[in-house]
């Protein structure tokens, strides 16, 4: 498999944390996004949007979204990383949607602006509103974690794949002081010492 990407991209991170945690060999090819690479007609070929990561499958076949390749992976595998009981499959599809409504545009959006000079008068003014939701959706995951060790419960799954990259990037450029929420320290700290963790910069795994 080929997974096109942009390497400090949290969505593309999910799935190569998953990857490397499933012990799947994927190649990296890589894309900067902020000089347009993703806009050429060979990669809207692969996905009309623009956007990475996109997973180039064996067969030819190309997945965008992040999360649905998350879920893709898993059930191609079997893995249970996505559990087969219904109700605790449902809650980890609950963190999935959640990831992109509330946590993504709140958390990743204000560290891309300001860690890539990204910022215009809008998104100033808009900042603060990020923020305030931003922290408002970490301290949600706090208090789910003050009593369990994982997302769902005590066993990990796609939804701590899915919520991990952005979140333990989160202080990147200032926005965000994780030590206000406890709970995800000690959640980011478990993940790191995890067998098969890769971190976000590794380009081999």
């Amino acid at each position: 498999m080929i997974l096109h990407d942009f390497l400090p991209s949290g969505n593309g991170y999910k799935i190569r944390l998953l990857c490397a945690f499933l012990g799947l060999k994927v190649t990296l090819k890589e894309y900067d996004i902020t000089k347009g690479e993703t806009h050429t007609d060979a990669f809207l070929a692969m996905n009309p949007s623009g956007k990475i990561p996109v997973l180039e499958l064996d067969n030819g076949q190309c997945l965008s979204e992040s999360n649905a390749v998350l879920l893709y992976l898993a059930e191609a595998h079997q893995s249970p990383l996505l559990p087969t009981d219904l109700i605790q499959k449902a809650k980890v599809h609950q963190w999935l949607f959640w990831e992109q409504y509330s946590h993504e545009p709140n958390i990743a959006s204000p560290r891309f602006w300001l860690t890539h000079n990204a910022m215009n008068d809008l998104k100033k003014q808009m900042l603060p509103d990020r923020i305030q939701q931003g922290n408002a959706a970490l301290k949600q995951m706090n208090d789910a974690l003050c009593s369990q060790n994982f997302l769902t419960g005590n066993t990990l799954t796609l939804a701590d794949i899915c919520l991990f990259p952005y979140t333990h990037e989160a202080e990147e450029g200032g926005a965000y002081d994780l030590s206000d929420y406890p709970h995800i320290q000690r959640w980011i700290r478990t993940i790191e010492a995890l067998n098969g963790y890769i971190s976000i910069s590794q380009k081999k795994f």
